[in-house]
């Protein structure tokens, strides 16, 4: 059985800590440690000694520990004994008893016969066939007849005569010719009805 490996820290969960000094008091009492033990750490410098009665001065460092010692070869497990003589069987029981005698048979007998019961209720006689059917009357009319459709009346007159065209007005004088101009559309939605404005590029008629 092996010994726990304990880190070397000074900072030990103290539940942790019972559990492990338990287990090596256990294995120092069966005397089942070896190997040998690692080699000693160096011991770290003595802090000076104050003046008079100063305060004491602070501690050395603690030293590295030293590496765990290899775990000793496990002891022999004692052998097992041999097995005791299987003892002498017993004696088988004793006789079987003999059979009892059989009982007496007897003799077969008819039972007498049981009184008859009471009579029952009169029954309902029998339902007399299903008759004929007659023969079915004829459909009569869902349907008002309908009128005889009256003369059709006579056609009015045609459209009247289109009147004559009115003369063409003469032409009025052509204006002076404007000069050369830029279109700018506005950039944002002047609501005018059927005015031109920008929309990020796209040219957008507005709706009022």
């Amino acid at each position: 059985m092996a010994i726990m490996n304990v880190r070397a820290s000074r900072f030990y969960d103290l539940n942790t800590l019972g559990v492990i000094v338990n287990t090596i008091v256990n294995m120092v009492n069966l005397g089942n440690i070896g190997g040998p033990t690692g080699p000693q750490s160096a011991t770290g410098a003595t802090g000076p000694t104050g003046i008079g009665t100063g305060t004491t001065g602070p501690t050395g460092a603690t030293g590295n520990t030293g590496p765990t010692g290899a775990t000793g070869p496990t002891g022999f497990s004692p052998a097992t004994g041999y097995t005791g003589v299987t003892g002498p069987t017993g004696p088988a029981g004793g006789a079987t008893g003999p059979t009892g005698a059989t009982g007496v048979t007897g003799a077969a007998g008819t039972g007498f016969t049981g009184p008859s019961g009471p009579a029952g209720a009169p029954g309902t006689g029998t339902t007399g066939a299903t008759g004929p059917t007659g023969p079915q009357g004829a459909t009569g009319s869902s349907t008002a007849a309908t009128g005889s459709t009256g003369p059709t009346g006579p056609t009015g007159p045609a459209t009247g005569m289109t009147g004559p065209t009115g003369a063409t007005g003469f032409t009025g004088n052509t204006g002076a010719q404007g000069g050369a101009w830029l279109f700018v559309p506005p950039s944002s939605n002047p609501h005018i009805l059927g005015a031109v404005w920008n929309s990020a590029g796209t040219l957008v008629v507005s709706a009022g």
